[in-house]
Parts: structure tokens; C-alpha cells; sequence
């Protein structure tokens, strides 16, 4: 009865706060389902589970479970592959799949016992999974000199969603299928600049006379050259393409081109080789967080420069960089 409270003050809500992952093939009405858990796949990018329904007409129906959530950010809260068993009945809310029969993007569960996981983004305090213990624990932080060279754990992120597209990037979008042309698809990485809009922690760390960043999600690892002689001609396309820093005052400022990804995003937005993706990385006056800001210029898809992602991460004291275990999800 827990659960279906839950789910009724929700239907009219999306569940997209912390998503990286495409959901757009989701609804936002709230669906349960009751029954028995025949298949637990705990591994990255989301966990899947298969239920065979226990109740009403439906009874003996397989529904397969996507999890909304991801491993390593669910462990951070403390939830572990090992609270959902086979044979277990557990009672799952989510999202309906719009195209796709008996499948859910599950949000909560509630196991046997009365125990009640959160699975993903909690929209009753418009909060994403794992924001209210990132910001108390910044709170919480002491006092250190501040540094941009730290795990950083995202505490807000926020997308430009109408950008200046051309009439042949817009029909290359609206042509994209959320399910078939997923970039991230059988455990594919992704590339500049939408890789840094993932809801995983980043670090920054010196290397001799250069920086790296890296991302918690797909192992990823940018390289960000700060010597005079830096120069991208030269340089092999790749999917985090070829970075170029410097300093403004306390302001990292990073020009990013040779990207050899399609994607400006998780969504389908198309890019061409000619984008470059400007980033400046500005640190609070208290060393607590970290403000990021992405414009992107794309003659080839755009009619004008945009500031398309901006992010602000916390640093949390003691948090570290994850590995990321990747496995094509059979389920789903």
C-alpha cells in the first residue's frame, strides 16, 4: 500500500531528471506490477530484470524490467545486485513503454518484506536520485584549499532542448528512433561533447604539463593540452576528439574539435566533423563546486553557436572514481 501511494502522487510527473540513457520511448503514467522474479541482470549501463506477473488478468505475463537507476550510482546509496533474488515477489512502479508491450522503466520496488528501494529520480521533491546525499554531504565538506583537481559528483544538470537546428538536422533528429539508433546500444561509449553530460562523477587530475579528465562512465578519459605548441591539425579524429586548454583568470577554458562522433547528445541531435565545443570549467569561491557551460558551434548542423549543457558538480570528500562494467542487457 506504500508503493501505490507512491505511485498515485506520481502519474502526472515525467521521470527523466537523472536520466542519461534515452527514455523517450516511456510514458509518464505510472504502472505496477506484482509478481516473481525470474532473472536479475545487475550491470551496467542500467540493471534489467524479467517479473512474472502474479496477479489479476495478467497472471503468468513476463514483463521485463528496466531499471531506471545505474549500478554504480545505486551502490553509492547502497543498493546492491543482492536484494533482488530469483523467486523473490516484489512489487515494481514505473513507466510504460509506448511501443513496446509488458515493459517498464522501473522507478521503485517494494520487496517481501515491506521494504521499499528507490530505483530512480524522485520527482515528488524534484530531486534526482542522488542529489539530496550529494549536497548534504557538501555541506558537510571541510575546509580545504580549493582545488578544480577532484572527484566531482554532478548536482545539477541542465540542457538547452530547442536548439538551432538547420531543416536537415532537424529531419535527421526527428527521424532518429530512441530504441533502434540508441548511440550507447551493445555497451558503445559516447562521445564529445555529450559524454560530459553524464550523471556519473568526473575527475581532474595534472599529467606533466597537461590535464586529464576522467569520466566514471565507460572508462573514459580526455586529455586536455595546455602547452603553447598544442595544436589540433595534426591530430587523429576520436570520439572525445583533440582538447586545447588555457586559463582566464580561475576559469579553465578547454576548445575541443577533431570529433569523431555523430551525436551531439544521447538524443539523436546530429553533429558533423566540423563541431567544436568550447567549455569553460569555473571553480565556486568556496571550492565546493564546480560550474561547467558547453557552446557548441556546428555550421554543418546549427544556424548559430549555443550554450547546449551546463552542469554543476559537487565535491564530495572521499568520493572516487568507480569502474564501469559494461554488459549488453539481453531483457531489454
Amino acid at each position: 500500500m506504500r508503493l501505490r501511494a507512491f505511485a498515485l502522487g506520481f502519474v502526472a510527473l515525467p521521470f527523466t531528471a537523472a536520466a542519461h540513457h534515452s527514455h523517450a520511448e516511456f510514458s509518464a503514467e505510472v504502472h505496477e506490477v506484482v509478481g516473481e522474479l525470474t532473472s536479475v541482470a545487475w550491470r551496467n549501463p542500467h540493471p534489467a530484470i524479467t517479473l512474472r506477473v502474479a496477479d489479476g488478468d495478467a497472471q503468468g505475463e513476463i514483463w521485463r524490467i528496466q531499471v531506471q537507476g545505474n549500478v554504480n550510482g545505486l551502490s553509492r546509496e547502497g543498493v546492491t545486485g543482492d536484494r533482488f533474488r530469483r523467486g523473490d515477489r516484489v512489487r515494481i512502479a514505473g513507466q510504460l513503454s509506448t511501443r513496446r508491450p509488458t515493459v517498464l522503466l522501473a522507478s521503485r520496488a517494494e520487496l517481501a518484506d515491506g521494504t521499499v528501494i528507490v530505483l530512480g529520480p524522485d520527482e515528488s521533491t524534484g530531486s534526482a536520485l542522488y542529489r539530496g546525499r550529494s549536497e548534504a554531504t557538501e555541506s558537510r565538506a571541510p575546509d580545504l584549499p580549493s582545488s578544480i583537481f577532484r572527484v566531482w559528483t554532478v548536482a545539477n544538470r541542465v540542457r538547452t532542448q530547442e536548439l538551432p537546428l538547420n531543416d536537415a538536422a532537424r529531419l535527421v533528429k526527428n527521424t532518429w528512433d530512441p530504441v533502434l539508433d540508441d548511440p550507447q546500444r551493445g555497451c558503445r561509449p559516447l562521445g564529445m561533447p555529450g559524454a560530459m553530460m553524464s550523471p556519473h562523477p568526473i575527475e581532474i587530475r595534472r599529467a606533466d604539463d597537461n590535464l586529464v579528465v576522467l569520466l566514471e562512465e565507460w572508462n573514459a578519459r580526455r586529455t586536455i593540452h595546455m602547452t603553447p605548441a598544442s595544436d589540433a591539425e595534426d591530430a587523429v579524429p576520436s570520439l572525445m576528439g583533440y582538447s586545447v586548454g588555457r586559463w582566464e583568470d580561475d576559469t579553465l577554458v578547454v576548445t575541443t574539435t577533431r570529433i569523431d562522433y555523430p551525436y551531439m547528445d544521447e538524443h539523436g541531435t546530429p553533429q558533423t566533423d566540423a563541431v567544436e565545443v568550447v567549455e569553460r570549467f569555473t571553480l565556486s569561491t568556496d571550492g565546493r563546486s564546480l560550474n561547467w557551460a558547453a557552446t557548441v558551434t556546428d555550421p554543418g548542423t546549427m544556424t548559430e553557436p549555443v550554450v547546449a549543457f551546463t552542469t554543476r558538480w559537487a565535491w564530495i570528500p572521499g568520493e572516487f572514481i568507480q569502474p564501469y562494467d559494461c554488459q549488453e542487457l539481453d531483457p531489454l
